[in-house]
């Protein structure tokens, strides 16, 4: 029930304020603003925020003082309006979407508040402004870590619960299709939640656009990051299921009986939770990576003999008496799961490559 964000902030907040006390030292109240300011949930964000308010800091100061020496001859409000816009073009030009905001608190405060002070009031709110974001990144180490890396891992494995959810369904269409009971119906009917394609997606949007944060906390060259690749790679596979697990769902079998075609629908059925069971363990791996990058699931996907015997029950006689057009319905789920397939292999095999 404690919200360890604002906890951290606050414990942060107080530790600035009592540094500032007792330093004795004028303005230190910056400190616990720029704690307040930047302290967002991740290290990465409080880094974009931090570096984003000490720029515009620094660019505020800059056209303060051009604006404030240079423009000394117009009336005030002009200078000032003049100087505001100024901020606001150079603002612009370096992309700070917070930063100019900074900056114009600087000029407003600065020109009306501390015109006569500016050679000492800017250097102090400069280092308060600096102190707080370095004490905010500490704390973000120290005090219960957010890493957008922890953060993102955490999803992606709840996005892998959420398709094994999806082909337990599948399996679970499949055995009402041959009216008969077989592990993996018997596996998918305790799952009484309807998972959709859409949801899915959406999980995979949230989680792309924490991106841009994780390679901010990754340092220098962060897309060649072991971290940045295992995360496009689970990106990268998480997308493919997504997709193939729709286009199972939009070709559902059909619920008319057909005797031919129950050992089909079994081996779909098995290797349908035989996926469910691996992403098991790909989340369990996840999940229990601790500080480090997760491994790789020590077992690989391995393949239900009914799904190794496929090929012969293609070959029955008997299959081809069905329906042309429900045999054209299972011969492209048949051709999805094998995607499926591959693309948990290909997802495997890549996961071991940047972490093994």
């Amino acid at each position: 029930m404690i919200n360890t964000n604002a906890l951290r902030t606050a414990i942060t907040t107080g530790l600035a304020n009592g540094f500032a006390s007792l330093s004795g030292m004028q303005d230190s109240q910056y400190a616990a603003l720029a704690v307040l300011s930047v302290a967002t949930g991740s290290y990465g964000g409080a880094f974009e925020l931090g570096r984003q308010r000490l720029l515009g800091s620094v660019l505020g100061a800059v056209v303060l003082l051009v604006g404030y020496l240079g423009l000394t001859g117009l009336p005030m409000p002009v200078g000032l309006a003049l100087t505001l816009g100024a901020l606001r073009l150079l603002g612009g030009l370096l992309q700070l979407k917070v930063g100019y905001k900074v900056g114009g608190m600087i000029i407003v405060m600065g020109w009306l508040v501390h015109e006569g002070s500016l050679a000492s009031w800017l250097p102090l709110r400069f280092f308060w402004t600096a102190f707080g974001v370095l004490l905010t990144l500490l704390s973000l180490r120290l005090f219960w870590p957010a890493r957008t890396l922890d953060r993102m891992l955490s999803a992606y494995a709840a996005l892998l619960v959420q398709l094994q959810l999806a082909l337990r369904q599948l399996a679970e269409d499949l055995q009402r299709a041959d009216g008969g009971e077989h592990p993996a119906g018997q596996a998918s009917a305790k799952t009484s939640r309807k998972v959709t394609c859409p949801s899915l997606r959406n999980q995979l949007q949230t989680m792309r656009a924490l991106k841009p944060i994780l390679l901010q906390e990754l340092g220098s060259i962060p897309q060649r990051h072991p971290a940045a690749l295992l995360l496009a790679s689970l990106d990268a596979t998480a997308s493919r299921l997504v997709t193939l697990v729709r286009a199972m769902e939009r070709a559902a079998p059909s619920l008319e009986p057909a005797p031919q075609l129950e050992q089909l629908h079994r081996a779909e059925a098995d290797l349908l939770a035989a996926m469910a069971d691996q992403l098991r363990q790909w989340e369990r791996a996840i999940r229990a990576s601790g500080p480090g990058l997760p491994l790789p699931p020590p077992q690989h996907l391995r393949l239900p003999g009914s799904w190794l015997e496929l090929n012969l029950e293609l070959n029955n006689p008997a299959v081809n008496t069905a329906a042309s057009e429900r045999l054209e319905r299972i011969a492209v789920r048949l051709m999805l799961c094998r995607q499926a397939e591959r693309a948990i292999r290909d997802g495997e095999a890549s996961w071991a490559g940047i972490v093994g």
